[in-house]
């Protein structure tokens, strides 16, 4: 079947209103010439003369008639999907919405956006999946929406958003035998340690950094997330370094007490993350927009439990 140009369907709607083909091209703008060929392009499409000329103008053929309904519908279609916009109300809204994220984001952030929901958009789900390897296929896929924390830079499509810059800290036990309320680096490369290695660009270049700076550190254990971190350090010497945000909030009502590191080591950045295909969606935008109101300029978290 030949390929039919849509904007034939406008031109059968005016010729079966006006009758005329001049007046036809006058009222779309165009040639009458431009009429003539697309009227012949629709006669070899159909079969059918269509229109024929008769004292009254430009007549509709029985075989036009019967087209006539289904074109004015085809063209009302047509119409409303170009004037389609995408809108989102949070209000009523009831979507889940698919985040990624790291062990530090659950802690610092989703609290402070679950109340920040719950007074904005209360039947708006969330479904947390751990921040890993395969969250660049999720975003392109629309699987997740967001991936929040210490996010690697993924590359071409991706849109990433600084949410707030941290720093690292010592995590040790309130009562360890040797350290009290300093730490030396003497002291620190004596101690053993617990290291964490959770998924994220900040604590994978951790033991680099150390390296670079010829700190030395005797790994102990070694844990996959901050879960366990603070009963582990409660119930041993070991020495641990975490995000201050997170040690913070870990360390309430534990028996175990934060430090300044007697090094220096490079902040860190947790961002927000989106895929190029969802950058202008409504709800995306308006989920990027909550996220990112949750923080002041100071990078602390607004209504959360970080202050």
């Amino acid at each position: 079947m030949n390929n039919i140009d849509l904007k034939l369907v406008s031109i059968v709607s005016e010729l079966l209103r006006t009758h005329n083909v001049s007046a036809a091209a006058e009222n779309l703008g165009i040639s009458q010439s431009s009429v003539s060929m697309a009227l012949a392009k629709l006669r070899k499409h159909f079969g059918d003369p269509l229109f024929v000329r008769t004292s009254r103008g430009m007549e509709p053929t029985p075989y036009a008639m019967d087209l006539a309904a289904d074109l004015a519908e085809a063209q009302r279609i047509l119409n409303a999907a170009l004037e389609r916009r995408a809108v989102f109300n949070p209000a009523n809204s009831d979507r889940m919405f698919r985040l990624c994220s790291t062990d530090i984001a659950q802690f610092t952030i989703l609290p402070a956006l679950l109340k920040r929901l719950q007074e904005i958009a209360p039947a708006v789900r969330i479904d947390l999946q751990q921040l890993g390897d395969d969250t660049p296929r999720l975003l392109e896929a629309g699987e997740a929406d967001l991936a929040i924390g210490l996010v690697p830079k993924m590359g071409g499509g991706f849109y990433q958003q600084k949410l707030y810059t941290g720093r690292f800290v010592c995590a040790v036990r309130a009562d360890h035998p040797r350290i009290k309320n300093s730490l030396t680096l003497a002291q620190y490369e004596a101690e053993t340690h617990l290291a964490v290695t959770t998924f994220g660009g900040g604590y994978q270049g951790l033991e680099k950094t150390l390296a670079t700076q010829n700190v030395r550190r005797k790994i102990g254990m070694r844990v996959p997330s901050f879960l366990g971190v603070p009963r582990l350090i409660a119930a041993s010497d070991f020495l641990a370094i975490v995000p201050e945000r997170l040690g913070r909030l870990l360390s309430e009502g534990k028996n175990m007490k934060l430090l300044p590191l007697p090094f220096s080591l490079p902040t860190f950045t947790v961002t927000q993350n989106w895929h190029e295909r969802y950058n202008l969606d409504p709800a995306h935008q308006w989920l990027r927009g909550v996220v990112a109101g949750l923080f002041r300029d100071d990078g602390t978290v607004k209504d959360g439990a970080v202050k």
